[in-house]
């Protein structure tokens, strides 16, 4: 068998003259200096135009007076465009977007109020609801406290709010969350009338605007115990239990108390505003009696409270320990002081210190809490809306924890 015999593969060496073998070089190409200044131009280029929009968004929000934290807040946030676009500052927004709290639909609430939460959100959308533009609800919010924009809620509808906004500005020195009073006039009490909303709850609004049928009767009326009231008296069954309770709460630390007028027909109502107005002219009478039909007695769910003393009159009622408790601990039982001091003007009635309102005892709490009459909290809270769109607070809430809830827990009787 023929054997291949494999061949090797020989290199040729080129010899060179002086040092033998010559290894033959590759060209380097070489980029040419003004190709690469060029490329280094157009990449600061690009990067220029990528950051000086920056630059100059952060210079502005600067200006605005936002800090660098903030700014970055604001860019995270995507916020950038909508605050320059508008020149919005203030502390109150920079505190918001700081704290991650800021609710967008009320950016603007926040440029001109000092402090805005959910009840803040609540009133503007409510003023919105009820008809004022939102340059007049952001002028009311500029210059004006929480507890003084409030009784708009149940004043009549104001279409000029300048009037109101100068009145309420110069008696701010003297009004707070528990004393409101102003100059002039802003309800014309009885000129506007509606039925009572949901009647038979016990979380209804009875007052000057709202009324009850004439033929409405509360639908559980029982008698009261003489040990809690006078003979004869009538309270429907969640008020009966809850005056029970408030009397032996009084009981228990020595204090003696009952109910001295309580559930009142529709008939013995105009009876008694009748002989008010005969002897005292209805202008008068109307500062302490309530027309038929707009009684909250009527209701089943109210009482005058008396002290059992030496005068147990209802006159002398804020004069003794009694009071002094029960407008202290009254929500406790579910009850609230329907007509407190300071706050006449709002209510349309004298302040009434023995004039208890059972609405529950969670709702109660609330309206206490909030330091708002019953006719306040119940058109920010609860109230139907005029047009549920307007209704953005309660559809999208802020991440705060809102002060007070717009619903009462308990279940209305019927």
């Amino acid at each position: 068998m023929t054997q291949q015999v494999k061949r090797k593969k020989v290199v040729k060496k080129v010899n060179h003259p002086t040092n033998g073998t010559r290894k033959v070089k590759r060209k380097v190409r070489r980029i040419k200096k003004p190709v690469l200044y060029g490329f280094i131009a157009i990449v600061v280029l690009i990067v220029g135009l990528l950051t000086i929009p920056k630059t100059l968004e952060n210079n502005k929000l600067k200006e605005l007076g936002y800090n660098k934290t903030t700014i970055s807040e604001i860019r995270k946030q995507k916020l950038v465009n909508l605050i320059i676009k508008n020149d919005y500052y203030s502390e109150n927004l920079a505190g918001a977007i700081n704290d991650k709290t800021l609710n967008k639909d009320y950016i603007k609430l926040y440029v001109v109020s000092d402090s805005c939460d959910q009840r803040e959100f609540v009133l503007y959308d409510r003023l919105i609801d009820k008809g004022y533009t939102e340059e007049q609800a952001l002028s009311l919010f500029d210059s004006l406290t929480f507890f003084e924009i409030t009784p708009l809620l149940v004043f009549d509808f104001q279409t000029d709010v300048k009037p109101y906004l100068d009145d309420a500005i110069a008696n701010s020195g003297t009004n707070s969350a528990t004393n409101f009073a102003l100059s002039n006039s802003y309800r014309e009490n009885y000129a506007t009338t509606l039925p009572v909303i949901n009647p038979g709850s016990y979380d209804m609004l009875v007052n000057k605007t709202y009324y009850l049928d004439s033929a409405f009767v509360p639908g559980q009326l029982q008698d009261l115990s003489i040990r809690y009231a006078s003979e004869g008296l009538q309270l429907d069954a969640p008020a009966a239990e809850a005056l029970k309770l408030f009397c032996e709460g009084a009981r228990d630390l020595g204090l003696r108390m009952y109910a001295s007028s309580a559930y009142r027909s529709y008939e013995h109502q105009q009876a008694l505003y009748d002989r008010y107005v005969k002897a005292n002219g209805q202008e008068d009478a109307d500062t302490f009696s309530a027309r038929p039909g707009f009684s909250e007695h009527q209701t089943g769910l109210t009482v005058d409270m008396s002290a059992l003393t030496d005068d147990p009159s209802i006159s002398k009622f804020e004069e003794t320990d009694e009071f002094t408790w029960a407008s202290e601990n009254c929500q406790e039982y579910g009850w609230i002081l329907r007509f407190p001091s300071g706050k006449e003007q709002i209510i349309g009635y004298q302040y009434e210190p023995w004039h208890y309102r059972f609405v529950g005892v969670d709702l109660a709490k609330k309206i206490v809490n909030s330091k708002l009459t019953y006719d306040e909290y119940y058109m920010l809270y609860m109230a139907p809306w005029n047009n549920e769109e307007n209704n953005k607070a309660s559809k999208n809430p802020t991440t705060a924890k809102p002060e007070e809830s717009p619903a009462p827990s308990e279940t209305p009787a019927s």
